[in-house]
């Protein structure tokens, strides 16, 4: 049989319907649709709600029910006039119950949508508040979050195209904020984190910035502790760049166990262009690690090992890389312990490679047979233009060696060459006369350059003579009878002077002729005892410099 419901229970239905709908934009998008055969929309306007108001109930009103028959329904029971007639239960009406029951309740939306004071006929949607996304409330959120003070300086300059972080202190936790902030700004090209003590977590978050960041063309991270745990969190990043070109990471305590994660770095980079791994700890095995990743790369054209301690075969494998490298111009591997083996094989790369234009091998521990190698590269070399070789055990004929090669070579292109703290004999000065008028445009540097010795104060030969007669306890009288053998008590200028060379007492032949002249005042070139006498016991000490006046003055003003 069809369901059937009587009139007041079409009524209720009706004004329920009417009453329970949404008004919100959010309720009349979840609003269930339990009107199983509603036409009407949930955003329907109030005009348009009678027109469809019938077609609401069909989900209890059959399409061909007639409405005459609801006068004498079949399945409900008529007791009297005055009596209310209740239908016959039915599953249509159960789920009838349900529906209404929850519509009634509203446990699908908050709004309470019995209460009118609550009742909301506008169709408007509420505007969420934008959220801010620039550096600086992303920096302040972040602090905030970590609970970190904000750095001013920070705050101040994160739009300047250089940003200079160094020397604050910011460790892990005032970089993790920062590395946030940083990971959409287009504006900073250089940074700069020295000295901040980050560690191997800070790396980590430098890496996430990178990962975003790709204006950075110049960073700078020295003296930050990365230690190998940190260089393994930079690695992937790193290698696969393509905004950094300026890399410095000096003094990151990188050592053997870092080579692997560097090597990596080295082969795969095709961006990095200048890189600064100085003043770490990579040993000889590090060495024979990054040789062959040297030889490899085909961007770094400055690279800096100096201040490490590469020595024996890892110094032999970095100067094979850096032998069949086409691309580095500038390599600095001072302050290593290069010693004659490394010098060695440079001999050969250096013959072979032909882009390297400034090598600096500073204290390498190179002696006079290591300085010959590097003299006999230099035969053939034709890119050479500054060589640097200070600080080495090489003597004197080591520096002759390099400049006498180069005059075998008409073609070099040498232009500085640096012997700092080297002392060079006459020889190599001789030999260097004849260099500069083959080669003037050649500076050459050396351990005198520049240092006029002062002159040596002359004693006056007198006060030489008192000490002689007071040392050995000789009186005036007895070494003044040792020259005169007539008992004259006068003696000649040549018996003065033979007698004095006799004793022993050394003086030059200049000391000798200023001590006759002062001995005989008068000049008729005669000295006796009575001149000596007044002479040497009146001389005064404070004036025994006196000759030497004349030498001072001349030479005032110089070093």
């Amino acid at each position: 049989m069809t369901a059937s419901v009587s009139k007041t229970t079409q009524s209720n239905l009706f004004n329920n319907h009417y009453r329970f709908r949404p008004t919100t934009v959010d309720q009349k998008r979840v609003l269930p649709r339990i009107l199983k055969n509603s036409s009407r929309p949930a955003t329907v306007d109030d005009d348009k709600l009678h027109k469809n108001s019938e077609k609401s109930l069909s989900f209890v009103i059959d399409a061909e029910f007639d409405k005459k028959s609801i006068d004498e329904p079949e399945d409900v029971e008529v007791k009297n006039d005055s009596e209310v007639i209740e239908p016959v239960e039915t599953e249509n009406q159960d789920e009838e119950k349900k529906n209404v029951k929850k519509l009634q309740s509203g446990s699908d939306f908050d709004l309470d949508f019995l209460d009118d004071d609550k009742w909301n006929t506008d169709i408007e949607e509420e505007e969420e508040k934008s959220k801010d996304f620039s550096c600086k409330a992303i920096y302040l959120d972040n602090c905030r979050k970590q609970k970190t003070i904000p750095a001013s300086y920070f705050l101040r300059h994160m739009n300047d195209p250089v940003l200079s972080m160094k020397h604050h202190g910011l460790g892990a936790p005032g970089m993790r904020p920062v590395s946030a902030a940083l990971m959409n700004n287009s504006i900073v090209a250089k940074l700069d984190l020295s000295d901040n003590w980050l560690g191997p977590e800070g790396a980590q978050y430098i890496s996430k910035m990178l990962k975003e960041n790709c204006f950075i063309t110049e960073l700078n991270l020295s003296d930050n502790n990365f230690s190998s745990n940190g260089c393994e969190s930079l690695r992937d990043v790193l290698k696969t760049n393509n905004s950094i070109t300026h890399l410095t990471m000096r003094g990151n305590k990188f050592n053997d166990g870092s080579a692997p994660f560097w090597a990596e770095i080295i082969s795969n980079t095709i961006k990095i262009e200048f890189l600064d791994l100085s003043h770490n700890n990579f040993g000889e095995e590090s060495g024979k690690i990054l040789g062959p990743a040297i030889a490899e790369n085909i961007s770094i054209k400055t690279l800096n090992l100096s201040w490490n301690n590469i020595r024996r075969k890892g110094a032999v494998a970095i100067a094979k890389g850096l032998g069949a490298n086409s691309v580095i111009k500038s390599f600095d591997i001072g302050w290593n312990g290069f010693s004659q083996d490394g010098c060695k094989t440079l001999l050969k790369s250096l013959k072979e490679n032909e882009t390297l234009e400034e090598l600096d091998l500073t204290n390498n521990r190179i002696a006079t047979e290591g300085a010959v190698y590097i003299a006999k590269s230099l035969i053939a070399n034709q890119t050479m233009r500054i060589l640097k070789m200070g600080l080495n055990p090489m003597e004197s004929a080591g520096c002759f060696s390099i400049i006498k090669a180069l005059q075998k070579n008409q073609n070099t292109k040498m232009e500085f060459i640096d012997f700092s703290e080297i002392i060079v004999d006459k020889y190599f000065k001789d030999e260097f006369k004849n260099f500069q008028a083959n080669f003037p445009h050649i500076q050459v540097k050396t351990g005198c350059d520049g240092i006029k010795l002062k002159p040596k104060i002359k004693i006056n030969p007198i006060f030489k003579l008192r000490n002689f007669i007071e040392k050995h306890q000789i009186k005036l009288i007895d070494f003044f009878n040792k020259f005169d053998k007539d008992g004259s008590m006068s003696v000649s200028r040549e018996e003065f002077k033979i007698g004095i060379l006799e004793l022993g007492v050394r003086f030059s032949q200049e000391e000798i002729d200023q001590l006759i002249d002062e001995l005989d005042p008068d000049g008729d070139g005669e000295i006796n005892y009575r001149k000596c006498w007044d002479i040497i016991s009146d001389f005064d000490e404070t004036h025994y410099r006196k000759p030497a006046d004349k030498f001072a003055s001349e030479s005032a003003g110089e070093i």
